[in-house]
């Protein structure tokens, strides 16, 4: 009995310690301290989703308030980390040629803002003309938002009067009123002022542009082309966090306080912990927005407006360094679809194959014939049969189309359409949904807007097309002007031409006065197909142009077997 329970002993311990290897140990580097703006990741940590999902986390607390940030990227191209939390700055640094992949924003707005001393008046970027601003150090996210809000407003921001600010003393410099104005975070500017008795005002830059995304989750895109499962696996236990934790607020926040270290500079770190429970309430949108979302339209906007401030000499589409959730259960589907359609082939094939084995058969019956007619003589008016009814013939179903197929035999016709030195690139998804839109319009319509957009573009300039399925509810349809709810095949003709002014963007669907013809044609014809258009452009970035068809009702694997019901019927 000894024996056979030490070796059960010797059994568990083996077990246990084959369960501890088999967890991933990755590593999940913050970009600031550990306080509530980070309370999600702690919570997956401390509520067991991480180890649910067979993760073994460490998380790396950023440099403290005052000191140089943490350069989060770097720390995982270095090999330090695998998964790090950034800014609208990882938008630059994909453009800069990173291989970054932005798995899920927690956050809907940044939280930046410009502050100014409660008995100015700055309450417009044009107002800020005559001040003196701080000017924080380039690489500093906030200071290039708030160019973007100067930009949008038609203010040059190297003509602003500013002195350099290092990180940490926006408040010291607004209290001394060595600046009249200084960019700064939600997440402790605010609170800092409280603490030392100065009344701020502030102004969002968002009011004046478009909104940025705050804090968001990311890896590279290495890590997730070898180890999918672990980056699906990461992003769904921090979610998991981030919900348990907007659920339970004042649990976590007092955990925060009670486990790990105070902010430094931070005199009641309970009230604060409390405070930025609020800030984190306010810029997720948690529950309206779902936790995680992302609009690929939006990242496009935030890169064209970091393009106009100057942070960026180029730009790349969002969908290169956007995490795709659904492209595994998509992946699936299709792999159902497709076995769906070869199972149906191969009863097909049997069928047939038996029906001739059977004719082939001797002294098979052999299908009886009519003798001709002749003609008899009668007095009595033959009658004639009444015609028969006619058949009910079967609903016509629109037949599903790969637009990638289509649009890759289009590749010659639209390098035809571009002038000489002008690149051309394609973008397809591969898991493109099917469409019901008809193949030769779509056509039409593409090689329009390629003609159109060719005339803008320079030599060495480039034009892409590109395919992405797109899903619109309730709570991203607010974030795409013109979208509708639904699911839509989007095709995308984007140039790197001169861009539209705000003027021209406003116009570009009215036919008399848009410079784009083609763009108002296709908005009337996108009508008839029961989709959309939208238009994006910048001056200096180019012009994008979006057709959104929606998704086929059918898809192809079960057409045939729909198309027989309908027959029936």
């Amino acid at each position: 009995m000894s024996r056979m329970m030490a070796c059960a002993a010797a059994l568990a311990v083996m077990g246990a310690a084959h369960a501890v290897s088999a967890a991933e140990a990755v590593v999940l580097q913050l970009r600031g301290p550990p306080q509530f703006e980070f309370a999600g990741y702690y919570a997956a940590l401390w509520q067991g989703f991480y180890a649910e999902a067979g993760l073994t986390v460490d998380i790396q607390p950023g440099a403290p308030r005052g000191q140089t940030p943490t350069d989060t990227v770097r720390e995982l191209a270095e090999g330090r980390a695998q998964f790090g939390v950034g800014g609208a700055e990882l938008a630059i640094r994909a453009a800069q040629g990173m291989p970054l992949l932005l798995l899920a924003p927690i956050f809907q707005h940044s939280g930046a803002a410009v502050y100014y001393r409660a008995d100015a008046d700055f309450g417009s970027p044009a107002a800020l003309g005559k001040a003196k601003v701080a000017r924080l150090p380039a690489s500093d996210i906030l200071g290039m938002e708030f160019a973007t809000a100067l930009r949008a407003e038609g203010i040059d921001p190297t003509k602003v009067r500013s002195t350099p600010v290092e990180p940490g003393q926006t408040l010291g410099v607004l209290a001394d009123k060595t600046v009249d104005a200084a960019p700064g975070s939600l997440w402790d500017l605010p609170w800092l002022a409280k603490e030392k008795g100065l009344n701020l005002k502030s102004l969002n830059p968002a009011d004046y542009r478009v909104e940025f995304y705050g804090d968001t989750l990311f890896t590279l895109q290495r890590l997730a082309k070898n180890q999918p499962e672990l980056v699906r696996n990461f992003r769904i236990a921090s979610l998991r966090g981030w919900e348990y934790t907007l659920q339970h607020p004042d649990e976590i926040a007092g955990r925060i306080v009670a486990t790990l270290p105070h902010p430094p500079g931070i005199a009641d770190a309970a009230g604060f912990a409390k405070y930025q429970t609020d800030v984190a309430r306010r810029l997720s949108r948690y529950p309206d927005i779902p936790l995680g979302h992302s609009n690929p339209d939006r990242w496009n906007r935030i890169e064209a407006s970091l393009f106009g401030a100057g942070a960026l000499l180029r730009t790349v589409d969002a969908d290169e360094f956007l995490y795709d959730p659904d492209a595994a259960a998509r992946s699936r589907t299709d792999l159902r679809a497709f076995a769906i359609l070869g199972a149906t082939l191969f009863a097909g094939i049997i069928a047939i194959g038996l029906l001739w084995f059977r004719k082939r058969q001797p002294g098979a019956a052999k299908p009886a014939t009519a003798a001709p007619a002749r003609a008899t003589p009668s007095r009595k008016p033959r009658l004639e049969a009444p015609p028969p009814a006619p058949v009910k013939a079967a609903p016509e179903l629109p037949v599903p189309a790969d637009l990638n197929g289509v649009l890759s035999r289009l590749e010659r016709s639209v390098r035809q359409r571009l002038p000489r030195g002008v690149k051309y690139r394609a973008s397809f998804l591969p898991e493109l949904w099917a469409s019901d839109a008809d193949p030769s319009v779509v056509r039409m319509l593409v090689l329009a807007l390629v003609a159109e957009a060719g005339r803008e573009i320079k030599s060495g300039g480039q034009l892409v097309l590109g395919t992405r399925n797109y899903a619109f509810d309730e709570a991203s349809i607010a974030e795409t002007p013109g979208a509708e709810i639904g699911e839509f095949v989007r095709l995308t003709v984007r140039d790197s031409g001169p861009g539209l002014s705000d003027e021209a963007l406003d116009q570009v669907f009215d036919a008399e006065l848009t410079r784009r013809s083609a763009v108002a044609q296709a908005a009337e014809t996108m009508r008839q197909l029961d989709g959309f258009i939208r238009v994006e452009s910048a001056e200096g970035v180019g012009t994008a142009v979006h057709l959104y068809l929606p998704r086929a009702k059918v898809e192809p694997a079960a057409t045939d077997e729909a198309a027989a019901a309908a027959a029936a019927e």
